[in-house]
């Protein structure tokens, strides 16, 4: 018992000296980091999209690979001061077995060079000290122009000779928009459209660079999850790799140590596979408050839950309980989108800073002038429009220059474009009728989404009706899911499950006639009519553990 008393316990001693020099690594990257910071102006580092990685996020991204290799190549593209390279090695340290470990760092910034230099030379002396072996390479170069060729099929077997591939990729790349004219975006062309964001460039040309099984593990915005500008690149990526792993962050604000950063951040493994098969993995999506990982929760979700194929396009969605996953499988039951039920969706044509000389602070009179509506002017259901807020305009002009861009009143169901990131819910809509509203001529303001019926107009229980599922936590879930994005686009709307025409009169009349409040009281009535379970509602309101 005594010898086995001290083997233990010399175990333990060289658990706990690992996990210290573990511990002295990401601190000595994190000092050099905090000393960057210092010394560095912000408007520069914001230039080049510089986020620094903290340094528990580093170690969470690097948990999630499988290393089972002895042999191991590592490329940290966009390497800042080598954050992420720092803890992947401290991965190695944990290990018994010996294992040969070659890093490519790419860093463009001089700026950065030195911290780099001397973060990856820490690593290297730790490592061997340890008896693994580690060589490294800082590439100061364009991390896309220099690799631009494995997106387009470098990377076939063919080629292999020729080429470098890795078994680990770790990122945290730059983030800003790229200039549709740029070298960066020319040559990478047929994976982007609009204004692209140089953060996806980074994950395309990554993917292309991954051996066979190889593993990918990168934070950056959600943005690519969905939307029209990643159309191409989801569709190139997800045939090149398989997601395995998926974390969201409940909060938006504590994920940098940069205050300001705002934008929804996820981390995602993803698998080069060996070749395509019919059977998908189940994914792991994990949630956590915030950087510390504190109330970290986590699901399995099938393939399909996650890829959601739509009109000819793939989204990534984020369900992050069960709940979540019945809620997809309920709305994506529903048969019907706007234009099968001879609806449409457009976006609110007064440009304000386009008519600034044609909005004015009164209404005079119809001939003259016509009601302007705003964001603010939605409210509970119902569009109110003449209450002054932010010293917002109330009219816009009549004449033949603004003609073009104004309405004729009809039924209309108004939807916000943009909710804050606080706000309870993504979707808020309100109903204009038009025997409530006496007036010929309306104006609705940009950041407003209108639904209206292509031949003919919206009776008054359809715009009901529709109001109130929109509004309902339901969609409010299903939206969420789909986009991390506070704007709400009108295709976003235009592709929504609904239910029957029939079904959407029947809520739109028990509606009007009940008055409920947005809630608990208004899921009920849309549930009651659907044949959706109390206990899913219930969930909803937080009476259920998610």
């Amino acid at each position: 018992d005594g010898q086995k008393n001290k083997a233990e316990k010399k175990i333990d001693n060289m658990k706990s000296l690992k996990a210290e020099i573990k511990d002295s690594l990401l601190s000595y990257v994190g000092e050099l980091t905090e000393r960057y910071i210092q010394n560095s102006d912000l408007k520069e580092r914001k230039s080049r999209g510089q986020i620094f990685t903290p340094k528990q996020v580093s170690s969470f991204m690097a948990d999630l690979f499988d290393i089972n290799k002895q042999n191991i190549e590592l490329l940290d593209p966009g390497a800042g001061v080598g954050t992420l390279s720092v803890a992947f090695c401290s991965r190695i340290l944990n290990f018994d077995k010996k294992v040969f470990l070659s890093i490519d760092a790419y860093e463009n910034d001089p700026n950065l060079l030195p911290f780099l230099e001397k973060v990856l030379k820490k690593c290297k002396s730790e490592l061997e000290e340890k008896g693994h072996k580690v060589k490294y390479k800082i590439l100061e170069e364009d991390f896309i122009l220099r690799n631009s060729k494995y997106s387009d099929g470098y990377s076939l077997p063919i080629f292999r000779d020729k080429c470098e591939l890795y078994d680990f990729v770790i990122s945290n790349p730059p983030y800003y928009k790229l200039n549709k004219n740029s070298p960066q975006s020319i040559t990478m062309k047929e994976l982007i459209s609009g204004q692209p964001n140089i953060y996806a460039l980074f994950m395309a040309i990554s993917a292309s660079m991954l051996k066979p099984t190889g593993e990918m593990v990168f934070i950056t915005p959600r943005s690519f999850c969905s939307g029209l500008y990643y159309k191409k690149f989801r569709e190139w990526f997800l045939n090149k790799v398989q997601i395995t792993n998926i974390h969201i962050f409940e909060s938006r604000k504590d994920i940098f140590d940069e205050d300001d950063i705002l934008q929804e951040n996820i981390i995602m493994k993803v698998r080069k596979p060996i070749q395509k098969t019919g059977k998908n993995k189940e994914i792991i999506i994990s949630t956590s408050k915030d950087k510390l990982f504190s109330n970290l929760r986590k699901i399995e979700a099938e393939y399909k839950d996650v890829m959601y194929r739509k009109n000819g396009d793939i989204l990534i969605r984020i369900p992050t309980s069960s709940l979540d996953i019945n809620i997809q499988s309920i709305v994506e039951a529903w048969p019907y989108t706007l234009r099968e039920i001879g609806l449409e969706i457009s976006t609110g044509p007064v440009v304000a800073f386009r008519a600034k000389k044609y909005l004015l602070p009164k209404f005079i009179n119809e001939k003259k002038t016509a009601p302007l509506l705003w964001m603010h002017n939605i409210q509970d259901m119902k569009v109110l429009w003449s209450f002054e807020k932010n010293n917002k305009e109330l009219a816009i002009q009549i004449c033949d220059k603004t003609m073009p861009i104004i309405l004729p009143v009809k039924n209309y169901v108004l939807v916000k474009r943009f909710s804050s990131k606080e706000q309870k819910r993504r979707l808020c809509a309100g109903v204009l009728l038009k025997s409530e509203f006496s007036y010929e001529d309306v104006g609705i303001e940009n950041h407003i989404n209108y639904i209206y019926r292509i031949k003919g107009m919206l009776c008054v229980h359809e715009a009901y009706g529709i109001a109130a599922i929109l509004n309902t936590s339901i969609i409010d879930n299903f939206f969420r899911s789909l986009s991390g994005n506070t704007q709400v686009n009108a295709g976003d709307i235009r592709i929504l499950p609904l239910p029957s025409l029939e079904n959407i009169n029947r809520i739109g009349k028990l509606v009007k006639q009940t008055h409920p409040k947005i809630g608990y009281e208004l899921d009920n009535i849309v549930a009651s009519v659907l044949g959706i379970e109390s206990k899913i509602i219930k969930g909803l309101s937080g009476g259920e553990n998610r």
